[in-house]
């Protein structure tokens, strides 16, 4: 478990033999391409892609007949060249030519009549033919629709020379026509604008009345659409006959041309090629030993020490199936850098135990786990076999609460047993959980604590590791801070909880004041052991000022942090809580409660809303204590993700 060691991998050959290397890399699947670092002999590629205006013509082929780009085996595929592809790209192009010019004229053609057939059936009833309507000698005709509401506004218009003859009204429009002498035809178009009239333009070889119109219309809709599916069949054939060989040009040509374009991030000298990258360590070996089988073609392998690494070096997370799909909440925020720590494990355990404590109950908790099982089955969505971990952990604290759907009469709830009670110093048994409100969150706060203390741990080991000596002993989060904040604790649990009186003047000065004067003084002190000097120069009352309101938020955020776990024990009474009314709705909580119908959907439904109102609050809630409780003590997320070649189609 942890992150996945790396090898820097230096590749080099004769320039002839560059693409097949990168060819080679991008099949891997485990080579991250990377910059040559100081390359001032050396010179870049920026040659024009040869195969780039042929793939866009392919990629334009393939949307035209709807063929989603899906990569396909190409071995069989001999065209090489830039020019070939183009000259495949246009024979395709040709024999598709006169297949899609015939099928998208009868489509527009189609689509023509049958807007014009929709137009035709709102005039049923105009016995007159077109014809002899647009050739008047002095009338002019305008066919369209106007809305409904304006129809009583054309009254004003009646001694106007402006006659409108409704036909069919359909929601807000009437479909009609208006006629108007030829000498008053301008002022009745104005007029008939202002009312909003759509004007419908009719095609010219409709000659006969709108019936008759309609019935020619439906005939040659009708042939057209039987012309057009003979048509898409002769389109489907050609394309299933073709598919398989046009996928396999599309796949060579996308790999020939995203490989031309990595040609960029190789470095030439006279006629040699170098390529640099990184690999995992475990396969680095196999490729290097591919690469070495190129004819002219070179590659060594040196893995990546931890105390040595560049901050390029990717991460790549390596944990098992329990821990694995935690490794979502990691990278949300931020991976670790190379040769650190990766926190996957801790979030894992702290999240599933959290989770657990703040929603223990049985029946719910195995119901968002076989949730979890079922979406992971059927989706690829990441939260899914969290739900199915968490869910069990769930199920587990609900053992101890004796929580089974919110009832606790199933099986013996923990707080039922006397001499754990007794030696809590309880004289009587709780009935319930609230009875018990004071030392629940009192236990929030001893996890809270513990988490803390556990994370500072952390940041103090991990700066030792890196040899960061000052940061690890004088930092709010090295062990001055883990002295002032463990003592602190100490002395305030002695004090309310025993009522032993810790906070004597030594205990004060040499464990509280003395750590805080300490962490006042980091950094030249710091510079001290490390025996560099700081870089920027401070004056002496800048330096009080700033590490006083640095000393003064970081007492503060121990304060806020430690406080914050309280919602830990909030969420257990809150789940109680809700529980208890989903019982007074059902109706079971008095002593002769009856089980019926109502009292089940009411408890099915009530337990459904639990489930998916607070888990969700509660999930969210112990992210947000991850992230800001306890990685901002240890953790930075600065890491690269490992990303390697790889030729895909999802960019299209």
């Amino acid at each position: 478990m942890g992150i996945e060691k790396m090898s820097r991998l230096t590749i080099e050959g004769s320039i002839d033999k560059l693409d097949s290397a990168l060819m080679l890399c991008c099949e891997s699947k485990i080579f991250q391409i990377s910059e040559m670092g100081d390359t001032a002999m050396l010179r870049s590629m920026n040659e024009q892609n040869p195969y780039e205006s042929a793939y866009t013509a392919i990629c334009d082929i393939a949307a035209s007949v709807k063929i989603k780009p899906q990569f396909t085996d190409f071995s069989k595929v001999t065209l090489q060249t830039g020019e070939e592809f183009s000259d495949y790209c246009d024979k395709t192009s040709e024999e598709l030519a006169w297949i899609k010019k015939e099928y998208d004229d009868i489509t527009a053609s189609l689509e023509e009549h049958k807007r014009t057939d929709a137009y035709i059936k709102h005039l049923i009833g105009l016995n007159v033919s077109f014809h002899d309507l647009y050739n008047l000698k002095y009338t002019k005709v305008r066919i369209g629709r106007l809305p409904t509401e304006n129809l009583q506004k054309l009254e004003y218009y009646d001694n106007k020379a402006l006659l409108f003859v409704p036909f069919e009204s359909s929601g807000d429009y009437t479909w009609g026509l208006y006629l108007a002498p030829k000498d008053n035809a301008s002022f009745a178009d104005t007029v008939m604008n202002s009312l909003f009239f759509e004007r419908m333009k009719l095609p010219d070889y409709l000659v006969a009345d709108a019936a008759t119109s309609d019935e020619i219309l439906e005939k040659v809709i009708e042939d057209e659409k039987a012309l057009q599916a003979e048509l898409q069949k002769k389109l489907d054939k050609y394309i299933e006959s073709h598919k398989d060989e046009f996928l396999a040009v599309m796949s060579k040509l996308k790999y020939l041309s995203e490989c031309f374009e990595l040609r960029k991030k190789a470095f030439i000298s006279e006629e040699n090629f170098t390529l640099s990258g990184y690999c995992p360590t475990k396969q680095s070996k196999a490729l290097c030993e591919k690469l070495d089988a190129i004819e002219g073609v070179s590659a060594v392998g040196v893995a990546v020490k931890s105390g040595t690494a560049s901050a390029d070096v990717p991460i790549r997370l390596k944990n098992n199936i329990i821990f694995r799909p935690f490794e979502m909440f990691v990278k949300m925020y931020g991976l670790p850098e190379y040769g650190t720590f990766d926190p996957t494990p801790y979030v894992a355990v702290t999240y599933m135990l959290l989770f657990g404590i703040m929603f223990g109950d049985v029946g719910q908790g195995l119901l968002i786990s076989l949730f979890g099982l079922i979406l992971s089955k059927l989706t690829k969505n990441g939260l899914a076999p969290i739900m199915t971990r968490i869910g069990l952990c769930s199920a587990a604290m609900g053992v101890v609460y004796g929580s089974v759907f919110g009832i606790e009469t199933l099986i013996e709830p923990f707080f039922h047993r006397e001499e754990i009670w007794k030696l809590l110093g309880y004289t009587e048994r709780p009935e319930n959980i609230f009875q018990v409100a004071t030392m629940l969150l009192i236990a929030a706060l001893a996890i809270g604590i513990v988490l803390i203390t556990i994370s500072m741990s952390f940041n103090t080991v991990l700066n030792f590791k890196k040899r960061k000596i000052g940061e690890a002993l004088f930092s709010i989060n090295g062990v001055c801070g883990l002295v002032f904040y463990i003592s602190l604790v100490a002395g305030a649990a002695g004090m309310f909880m025993f009522g032993a009186e810790l906070f004597t003047p030594a205990y004060v000065i040499c464990l509280i004041v003395l750590p805080l004067v300490l962490i006042f003084f980091k950094h030249p002190l710091s510079d001290l052991i490390s025996g560099k000097k700081h870089a920027e120069k401070i004056s002496v009352g800048n330096f009080i000022i700033e590490n006083f309101i640095e000393l003064f938020e970081a007492a503060l955020s121990f304060l806020s942090n430690t406080m914050s776990f309280l919602r830990v024990g909030g969420f257990i009474l809150s789940h109680a809580g809700m529980m208890l009314v989903v019982a007074q709705l059902a109706g079971t909580n008095a002593p002769d409660a009856q089980i019926s119908v109502t009292t089940i959907i009411t408890y099915i439904i009530g337990n459904l809303f639990v489930m998916g109102v607070e888990g969700l609050l509660v999930g969210i809630q112990i992210l947000r204590l991850e992230f800001y409780e306890i990685f901002n003590r240890f953790y930075s997320g600065n890491g690269q993700s490992f990303r390697p070649l790889e030729i895909t189609f999802e960019q299209n």
